[in-house]
């Protein structure tokens, strides 16, 4: 005998599981992304703060403050300097807390690491990433730092060789090369020199069965409308969002950890500050013997 469910069943139901998020540290286009996200999700709804059941936080201490107090935790991208900020960051029983940095989470990256993980490109070789951006300003650590997550993510285990240089009057080109297991490496370049208008992005992946990439120039369009023709973008929208959302809703449902976390996040930090010293230096690093760490050498 099926049981029937009536609509107000439904609709309390739906009430219960849905995910009350409050943007409290944030600016006003960049809330209307999230507005955007969370509309294409049948399980988020954006809220004030002092309603919401997660929040948009930047900063460890306020992420940890926030954490005590039961709510689950997205930071913000650029609220972590170090690994050690990563290891201060608390999450209680029951509490998630994630970066809310969308690399892994962009639909063609997406692709990409699925072609890879399905052994399609045979043993890598060669990961190529180009990240240029407007503005002029240096080249921060967290930047850096969500370039590296991909570089570990898709060679699925630390670099064990980098070397580092960096350019510019203000830093604002950073070049980095990184040795993995095996003979495969990651050469990464990140710039703040672009005129303002978009940014860049491309990512390549090289192995020895076949290669996949991910190129803005796959979503540039010439618009034609009298006088000098200028690119627009199709781009992937807030796509990256909507999916980061749903890995973290999926978190709290299933009472796990996110994916990634903060031990990857912790990792690719680590794998920044290595970048700095080998710029500092003027010398590679490698991975020391504990395997967690990088001395010069």
């Amino acid at each position: 005998m099926r049981s029937r469910t009536s609509g107000r069943e439904w609709q309390d139901k739906t009430a219960r599981n849905m995910l009350k998020l409050g943007l409290i540290d944030s600016d006003p286009a960049a809330d209307l992304d999230w507005q955007a996200a969370a509309d294409r999700l049948a399980d988020v709804t954006i809220v004030d703060a002092d309603a919401a059941d997660a929040v948009l936080v930047a900063g460890v201490d306020a992420a940890n403050q926030a954490a005590a107090a039961g709510h689950h935790v997205l930071l913000l991208p650029g609220s972590l300097c170090n690994a050690d900020d990563a290891a201060r960051l608390a999450a209680p029983d029951g509490i998630v807390v994630m970066l809310a940095a969308t690399g892994r989470f962009r639909p063609s990256i997406q692709e990409v690491q699925a072609v890879n993980s399905a052994g399609a490109l045979g043993p890598l070789g060669l990961l190529r990433i180009h990240r240029w951006m407007p503005a002029g300003a240096p080249v921060s650590i967290a930047c850096l730092a969500e370039q590296l997550d991909l570089a570990n993510w898709l060679f699925d285990t630390l670099p064990s060789e980098i070397y580092a240089v960096r350019r510019g009057e203000s830093g604002s080109y950073a070049h980095l090369h990184l040795g993995f297991p095996g003979d495969g490496m990651a050469l990464i370049d990140v710039a703040t020199t672009l005129p303002a208008g978009d940014d860049y992005y491309s990512l390549s992946l090289i192995g020895g069965d076949g290669s996949v990439y991910a190129d803005d120039h796959h979503n540039m369009h010439l618009l034609y409308a009298g006088g000098q023709p200028e690119a627009v973008r199709g781009g992937e929208g807030v796509t990256g969002l909507v999916n980061l959302l749903g890995e973290f809703t999926t978190a709290i449902s299933e009472g796990r950890p996110a994916d990634p976390g903060t031990i990857a996040t912790a990792a690719a930090l680590r794998v920044a500050e290595a970048a700095e010293r080998s710029i500092e230096a003027g010398a590679p690093l490698r991975l020391d013997a504990t395997g967690d760490g990088y001395e010069l050498g």
